[in-house]
């Protein structure tokens, strides 16, 4: 029916039966998803959501690397406490190492960004205080456990038990 045909069926007083009205509604109800889907295609950066998680994923890893580097300076002034800041050195390492492997898979190109801030400095941070370094992990286990609750799946899961680890060290190996 065209248009026109409708208007002058409505001026007639026509009422369409059930049948078709709930043709009408579901041809509009595709032809409005269909709209939306182009639209959303179509308004991309370019950037697939693989690409955008492995980006908020990075920060994750500097943190995870800063605090590995921090906890390894803390030795020097802290001898006495070795072997805790050593584990705590030691986890955020593997934090790191897990966070970059999921970029990796999220998008290989992301991954060598993460990898080459892995790249060794040739000047040794100043080593925190015990109360600096406690600082700066619960700064890390809550901005891990933050993007945790936006997330899901595996990598909100990955996430958690970063912040939850991190958040354990902090109360147990540096109390």
């Amino acid at each position: 029916m065209t248009v026109s045909g409708l208007v002058e069926a409505a001026e007639s007083g026509f009422r369409p039966s059930r049948r078709s009205f709930v043709r009408s509604a579901a041809a509009l109800s595709v032809g409005a998803l269909a709209v939306t889907a182009v639209g959303a295609c179509g308004s991309g950066s370019g950037v697939s959501a693989e690409q955008q998680l492995a980006d908020r994923l990075l920060p994750q890893v500097a943190a995870a690397q800063a605090d590995a580097a921090a906890a390894n300076a803390a030795i020097a002034t802290n001898p006495d406490r070795a072997a805790a800041l050593g584990v705590v050195a030691t986890e955020r390492t593997e934090h790191a190492r897990v966070l970059t492997e999921e970029i990796t898979r999220l998008d290989a190109g992301r991954a060598r960004t993460a990898s080459s801030s892995v790249a060794p400095s040739s000047v040794a941070p100043t080593p925190p205080s015990l109360d600096q370094l406690r600082t700066q992990l619960s700064a890390s286990a809550r901005s891990a456990g933050d993007l945790a609750v936006e997330l899901d799946g595996y990598v909100a899961g990955l996430l958690g038990s970063i912040s939850a680890g991190v958040t354990t060290a902090v109360a147990v190996q540096l109390a």
